[in-house]
C-alpha cells in the first residue's frame, strides 16, 4: 500500500513539474529571476488545475489515499499555490508593465484569495486549520451571516472562473504561446480536471442511472434522530466496506438541493439497501426526516478508509474476509459519530467476529443512543463484544457517567497497547480522545479516525 502511495506522489509531482522544463529548456538565455517567476506562475497554475482534478473525487485517489487525508491535501496545496502565485506576481512586476494579460492574471489571483480566505472563514472543520482567532471569527460570521451550505459551495466554485482567467492569463503570454509543447501541455492540465469535476458535477448525477436510488423508508429513531433507508434503482448496491462514507442528494422540495457527506450506517451484508443514520443539526441535516418514501436520490460511494476491513488490507492483509483478522478493537464514538461503528458492528455480526470489541459510546442521554436493543442484542449473542453508554447528562443512569477519559479507555480496553483505536464524533471529541490516547502510551499507528467533511 505505501509503495503505491509514493507511485501516486511521485507521478504527481513529475506532472506538475513538467510544464516547468518545457519552459525553462526554452529559456536557458533569459535572465535567471525572469525564468524563476515564470517557473512559480506556471506551477502555480498547475496545481490550481489539480484541486479540480482532486475534488472531482477520484475513486481510484481516494482507495489509496482516503477522501480525508485528499481533502487535506485539496487546502494544503491551495496555500502553497497562492504563495507561488504571489511571488511569480512580485517578481514579474520587475519586468513588465500592466497590460491586459497581466490584469488577468491580477483578477485571477484575486478570486483565488477571496474564495481561499472565504473557505477558511466559512466552511473549513478547525480540525484542518486550528487557529483559535480564526475559529473565533468562523463562529461569528457563521451565526451573523447564517449562509446556507449549498450556497458556500456555490460561491467556492468561483475557483472555475478564477482558473479560466489564469489560462487565459498564461496563454497571454509570449514564453507560452511561443513554446507550442508548453502550450499544448497546459492546455490540456485545464481540459482533463474541467472535463473530470464536470463529469463528477453533472454527467454521474444527471446521467449515470447506477446512482440512482429511491427512499424505502423514514426510521424515526429520536425526536431528532432519523435513519433513511435507500434502495437501488437498478438493483444493485455499490460495493462498500463497512465504515465508508457516501454522498447523497434528495429530490424533495422541502430538502435543499445540494450534496452531502454521510457515514453509511448499514451492513455490506444487507445487499437490496443502503442505509444513513443521521442527527438533525444543519440546513440539509435538519430537514432529511421530511423525505418520503418514493423520493428519488442520488448516491455517490463508498469513500473513505475508515473501516477496521481496509486498516487490515493497508497493514498486509489482502483478503478483506472479517473473520480472518485477529486484533482487539475499540470503538469510541461521540453522539450521532455511532454511525460507522452500527455498519461494522452490524457487518461483525453478519460474519461472526470472534475477536474482541468495545464500544465506548458518550452521549447526552439515552435518548442519543440509538440503536440500544439491537447492540445489547449483539452483546448477548457474541461474548466477545461489549457496549458502554457515558453517558453525561443523565442523572438516572446507573451506568457510566460523565466523558471519555483515559481512565475509563483503561478499564474497558485493559490491554490498550494491543488494541486498535477507531474515533468518530464531534471535532473537539475527536481531538480529546485522540490526546487520551498518545497520553496513554498508545501508537499514532493504532489510532484510526476520519474527518468525512470540511
Amino acid at each position: 500500500m505505501k509503495s503505491k502511495r509514493s507511485l501516486w506522489i511521485l507521478i504527481y509531482i513529475l506532472a506538475a513539474a513538467l510544464p516547468s522544463v518545457f519552459y525553462i529548456l526554452d529559456s536557458l538565455n533569459s535572465d535567471f529571476l525572469l525564468i524563476l517567476s515564470g517557473v512559480l506562475g506556471i506551477t502555480a497554475y498547475v496545481l490550481f488545475a489539480f484541486q479540480f482534478l482532486l475534488t472531482s473525487r477520484p475513486k481510484i485517489i481516494d482507495k489509496q489515499f482516503g477522501l480525508d487525508r485528499m481533502y487535506r491535501f485539496h487546502m494544503k496545496i491551495a496555500v502553497i499555490a497562492l504563495i507561488l502565485a504571489f511571488l511569480h506576481k512580485t517578481f514579474k512586476e520587475m519586468y513588465f508593465s500592466e497590460s491586459l494579460q497581466t490584469s488577468i492574471g491580477e483578477d485571477a489571483f484575486i478570486i483565488f484569495i477571496a474564495i481561499s480566505v472565504f473557505s477558511v472563514l466559512m466552511m473549513v472543520n478547525k480540525l484542518f486549520f486550528k487557529f483559535k482567532p480564526v475559529d473565533m471569527i468562523r463562529k461569528f460570521l457563521n451565526k451573523l451571516l447564517k449562509i446556507k451550505h449549498q450556497y458556500k459551495v456555490l460561491i467556492h466554485n468561483i475557483t472555475l472562473i478564477g482558473l479560466m482567467f489564469l489560462l487565459v492569463h498564461i496563454l497571454l503570454a509570449y514564453s507560452v504561446s511561443s513554446n507550442l509543447p508548453l502550450e499544448i501541455t497546459l492546455i490540456i492540465y485545464f481540459a482533463v480536471p474541467f472535463l473530470l469535476y464536470f463529469n463528477h458535477k453533472i454527467i454521474k448525477v444527471y446521467f449515470n442511472k447506477s446512482k440512482r436510488y429511491t427512499v424505502s423508508e423514514v426510521i424515526n429513531e429520536s425526536n431528532n434522530i432519523v435513519t433513511v433507508k435507500f434502495k437501488p434503482n437498478n438493483g444493485k448496491v455499490f460495493h462498500y466496506a463497512p465504515g465508508q462514507f457516501l454522498y447523497i442528494k434528495i429530490k424533495n422540495p422541502k430538502i435543499p438541493h445540494d450534496e452531502h457527506p454521510f457515514t453509511i450506517s448499514s451492513s455490506p451484508a444487507q445487499q437490496d439497501y443502503v442505509s444513513v443514520t443521521v442527527k438533525q443539526l444543519g440546513d440539509f441535516t435538519g430537514k432529511l426526516n421530511l423525505a418520503k418514501v418514493g423520493d428519488q436520490a442520488y448516491i455517490d460511494g463508498a469513500f473513505g478508509s475508515f473501516s477496521y476491513i481496509k486498516r487490515s488490507m493497508n497493514k498486509g492483509n489482502q483478503q478483506a474476509d472479517a473473520s480472518v483478522m485477529h486484533k482487539k478493537i475499540c470503538f469510541i464514538a461521540g453522539g450521532i459519530g455511532i454511525t460507522p461503528f452500527l455498519s461494522m458492528l452490524r457487518y461483525m455480526d453478519s460474519v461472526n467476529y470472534g475477536d474482541e470489541v468495545v464500544l465506548l459510546w458518550g452521549a447526552r442521554d439515552l435518548s442519543e443512543v440509538v440503536c440500544k436493543k439491537e447492540l445489547e442484542d449483539y452483546s448477548t449473542r457474541s461474548k466477545s463484544f461489549r457496549l458502554v453508554p457515558v453517558l453525561s447528562n443523565d442523572k438516572a443512569y446507573e451506568g457510566e457517567k460523565g466523558f471519555i477519559g483515559a481512565d475509563l479507555i483503561k478499564k474497558y480496553a485493559v490491554d490498550f497497547l494491543k488494541y486498535d483505536f477507531y474515533i468518530c464524533g464531534p471535532p473537539i471529541m475527536l481531538e480529546i480522545q485522540i490526546k487520551n490516547l498518545k497520553s496513554l502510551g498508545v501508537s499514532k499507528k493504532n489510532i484510526h479516525f476520519e474527518r468525512f467533511s470540511i
